[in-house]
């Protein structure tokens, strides 16, 4: 491309440059016409061969342009096929029974009229709101460690969870009856709910 510009250049700086005579002019520009004609043609054909380099340029595009965008979407077909395989959903299952203390009783305007909410802790562990389903003030002691049974309850996990604690679904328990903790279900051998990770 380069040398077919410099030669047409070289070809328009000789044109440019030779003597005009006063003679040719007067018999009517023959020559200006002729150099006139041979510019506009060098521009013509410069022209013509821009284009078809830009031709060929835009096809190696299209077919590149094409070939990414097959790639593409086969890759994004084959993504989501993976995703739906692997959409399933994560539940864990809690059941069984615990042990807790308990800390405190709150006050009545805490819970409904006639139920109770009480703040109990696992062995060395956070606090946590225990619901029930009557007014247990008088019968659950503060500072008392409890076996707490349950009814088994399911609820869905987020993506990045893999050891469900149950105090963090502290409003789906539902206690169904409770027992002073002996001796041997105190601190690290206190009672844990059995957990079970469910797919579906």
């Amino acid at each position: 491309m380069k040398k077919i510009q410099n030669f047409f250049s070289t070809i328009l700086q000789k044109l440019w440059k030779s003597p005009i005579k006063a003679k040719e002019n007067m018999e009517g520009g023959n020559n200006m016409k002729k150099r006139a004609t041979i510019v506009l043609g060098l521009v013509l054909i410069l022209t013509l061969v821009g284009c078809g380099n830009n031709a060929q340029s835009s096809d190696a595009h299209n077919a590149e342009y094409e070939e990414g965008y097959a790639a593409g979407y086969e890759a994004g077909y084959n993504d989501g096929k993976q995703q739906m395989t692997e959409s399933q959903k994560h539940f864990a299952q809690f059941s069984g029974s615990f042990t807790a203390t308990v800390e405190q009783l709150l006050p009545d305007y805490y819970a409904l009229p006639g139920k109770t909410v009480a703040v109990v802790h696992f062995f060395q562990d956070r606090p946590f709101l225990l619901h029930f389903q009557k007014d247990l003030t008088g019968e659950l002691i503060e500072g008392t460690a409890y076996v707490f049974e349950f009814e088994t309850f399911e609820v869905e996990l987020p993506d990045d969870e893999e050891n469900p604690d149950i105090s963090d679904y502290m409003y789906s328990i539902n206690v169904t009856s409770y027992r002073v903790a002996e001796d041997d279900e105190l601190g690290l051998e206190g009672k844990m709910p059995t957990v079970e990770i469910v797919s579906k």
